[in-house]
């Protein structure tokens, strides 16, 4: 197994942890805590304002990076470029398999401009708008941002990403081999 794949899997386990944690995790990381109704996105871009976590604009940003790279990894398992690389189930995917490759290098591309305009964002508000978001993602402390409660353990984390590798590798480990003369 090379680089690409063992970081595809790596990421699919993260990310998707990360997303069951949106919903069961500490009270800054649920998606019920940052994502906004799009009048509220509108009101942020026209106005401004301070938050604690993401803003508006950056929650739904955290979200499409989330999918995107749920899109990215989930592709990648299903993928084959009939030459040096096949996802562990590009088999099971064999007759969609060329046309899910496809969507893993577009995705890719749309997932180059998420990282480049999650950059300057992050470029802009450090340093335009003074907010010290780079210490803040440092620290885990943002002055005036506080949790009202207690963060979930560490150990729920852990066990979930565990609970993700486990199942994905027993996925592999079950998924069938293309024939010998393929």
């Amino acid at each position: 197994m090379d680089i690409h794949q063992w970081v595809g899997l790596s990421l699919l386990c993260v990310v998707s942890v990360r997303v069951i944690w949106g919903f069961i995790g500490s009270e800054p990381a649920r998606f019920t805590h940052f994502l906004a109704s799009p009048l509220v996105v509108w009101r942020y871009l026209r106005r401004g304002g301070e938050y604690s976590g993401h803003n508006p604009l950056g929650g739904w940003s955290v979200m499409a990076m989330l999918s995107v790279l749920l899109v990215q990894s989930a592709s990648g398992l299903f993928s084959r470029d009939d030459l040096l690389f096949e996802g562990p189930f590009s088999y099971w995917a064999s007759e969609i398999s060329g046309t899910v490759t496809e969507w893993h290098l577009i995705n890719w591309q749309v997932l180059q401009v998420l990282i480049a305009l999650h950059l300057l964002a992050v470029a802009w508000y450090q340093w335009r708008k003074r907010q010290p978001l780079i210490q803040a993602m440092w620290s885990g402390k943002a002055g005036y941002k506080v949790s009202t409660k207690p963060p979930r353990p560490l150990w729920l984390a852990l066990l979930l990403l565990m609970t993700a590798a486990v199942a994905l590798w027993g996925l592999i480990t079950i998924a069938p081999q293309a024939p010998s003369f393929y």
